[in-house]
């Protein structure tokens, strides 16, 4: 049976309320806004499964279970949004740990991962065997991946004696092929090999241009041993780490990767990673809600390389994701990545990646994460739940489903954000985020509100909110009066707000999706 701090963990989840807002609310603001009735020419289109997920290679098993076990867990939540948005998410599954894991054909076990303590949030090494790609056949049918690879080196290499690192991704690959069939939708050989050249993965003189050819190497490999050919379209390439230099020819990113080779005959995507802040070994003052997740110049300062890195490699034909992203690095930090504050968050962040060139976006997770979107196995004393972040996942479905969208910004101020979101070409939705603090300590009475005042053919639009009594707590989050229970599945009726008098209200630390 869970234990009692299990059943509280859970407990928490049940809202108190169905909305904080009051009777008499305390507006301090009006912002008008007049969206165009179709979008600017060439805005990017988007499909239904835009906001997807990364699970760190380690802990696929006890995201996904296997054919005796399947994680029934993760099954729902993982279904909860496809029955909003139409599509399941792409899951890619790699990460720090694909670097560290080797597949073994003759082992018994699906997976050996120890952990140096019982306070790591990574284990040390990773083996696999043969049973371990029965977790991919267990989210729901038409779920897709993205198999992480690891990028020895090609010839002797040294770690655990594997001997020829070539062969050894190849053998790997060939399992991965043969066993997922038509849910793999690529592979990604190596996880953010720009921060390699030490001496552990590779030698001080690697560069762009010795990634690429040894890419190409392992690429060309691979499809020749899968499909006969030298090249097949089966790669997502790059994975490289938060992009910040972009200025010189030799600079490690996907537009000097492409430069020296990676073309879309292998490559279908590339991959940048991206985090708001870190929590690791920092020195002074951490992260903070307020100056990381809720100070919009923070994100958008950010999101520029991906802005300028996805407009340099529009016309290669290979698609720009950013590949594996959440609130702070290092798997998050208590009280930060935990609570409501990074839902709000990442309702804002997906919505302005968006309105970019950014063809996808992957959240990351994993078992002993603190920003992961639900936990799937009992841990640490808890029983497999829902975090907040989940809750920002439910919204953005929302605000994608049915696919063919486009994202135009309306308001973009410091701790304010609006969109205005086309389908097919035409005005759909209007979304507001509101990153002002707001705890759940403060006088409930006092929220502050913006009232974002609409065009006037919207008097009669449907309002689905996401609230809680404060941005610093995990429990009590609802969206549109809904919430997840202790199994996975959406409760409660379905409310919505009205439009009042031409105008929505979006209080402190809330976002709202603004439908005809």
């Amino acid at each position: 049976m869970p234990s009692l701090a299990s059943l509280t963990a859970i407990a928490i989840l049940i809202p108190l309320a169905v909305s904080n807002q009051s009777s008499n609310p305390n507006v301090t603001s009006t912002i008008k806004i007049s969206p165009a009735a179709t979008p600017r020419p060439g805005k990017q289109i988007v499909d239904a499964a835009y906001q997807s997920f990364s699970i760190e290679f380690s802990f696929m098993a006890d995201y996904a279970g296997n054919d005796t076990h399947p994680n029934q867990f993760s099954r729902q939540v993982i279904q909860n949004l496809y029955d909003i948005s139409g599509a399941y998410p792409i899951f890619r599954v790699g990460g720090s740990t694909q670097s560290s894991a080797i597949y073994y054909p003759n082992q018994t076990e699906a997976i050996i991962d120890p952990f140096d303590s019982v306070a790591s949030d990574q284990p040390s090494h990773t083996f696999v065997g043969p049973s371990w790609f029965q977790s991919f056949r267990q989210f729901p049918n038409g779920t897709q991946y993205i198999y992480g690879l690891n990028f020895f080196n090609t010839v002797n290499e040294t770690y655990y004696n594997i001997g020829n690192g070539l062969d050894q991704c190849v053998l790997e690959a060939n399992a991965a092929y043969e066993t997922m069939g038509n849910s793999l939708y690529a592979y990604e050989i190596g996880n953010e090999v720009d921060g390699w050249g030490n001496g552990k993965h590779r030698e001080g003189n690697w560069t762009v241009q010795r990634y690429v050819n040894q890419w190409n190497e392992f690429a060309t490999a691979i499809s020749r041993n899968l499909t006969g050919k030298d090249a097949a379209r089966l790669f997502q390439g790059c994975a490289f780490e938060a992009p910040r230099h972009i200025s010189e020819r030799t600079d490690w990113n996907v537009e000097n990767a492409e430069l020296d080779g990676m073309s879309q005959d292998k490559a279908k995507t590339v991959s940048d990673h991206e985090y708001m802040g870190a929590n690791c070994h920092y020195t002074g003052a951490g992260p903070t809600i307020a100056d990381t997740l809720f100070d919009r110049t923070n994100m958008l300062s950010r999101v520029w390389y991906h802005d300028y890195l996805g407009n340099a490699t529009a016309n290669s034909g290979i698609k720009y994701v950013i590949g594996e992203t959440n609130s702070i690095s290092c798997q998050g930090a208590f009280n930060i990545s935990d609570v409501m504050a990074s839902a709000v968050w990442a309702v804002d962040y997906v919505m302005y990646l968006s309105s970019l060139r950014v063809s996808r976006v992957h959240f990351h997770m994993g078992t002993r994460y603190r920003y992961s979107p639900w936990q799937p196995i009992f841990y640490n004393d808890n029983a497999f739940h829902v975090n907040p972040m989940y809750y920002g996942n439910l919204f953005n479905a929302a605000v994608f489903a049915g696919g063919n969208k486009q994202t135009e910004v309306l308001v973009n101020e410091t701790n304010f954000g609006a969109y205005a979101v086309y389908s097919s070409g035409s005005l759909d939705s209007i979304v507001a985020v509101n990153l002002n603090i707001w705890n759940s300590t403060f006088d409930p009475v006092a929220r502050p509100y913006t009232a974002l005042a609409l065009p006037g053919d919207w008097q009669d639009a449907k309002v689905s909110r996401l609230t809680s009594p404060g941005v610093d707590i995990a429990g009590n989050i609802t969206f549109a009066g809904q919430y997840v229970d202790e199994t996975g599945r959406i409760v409660g009726k379905k409310t919505y707000d009205k439009v009042d008098g031409g105008k929505v209200l979006v209080g402190a630390g809330e976002a709202v999706l603004v439908q005809k």
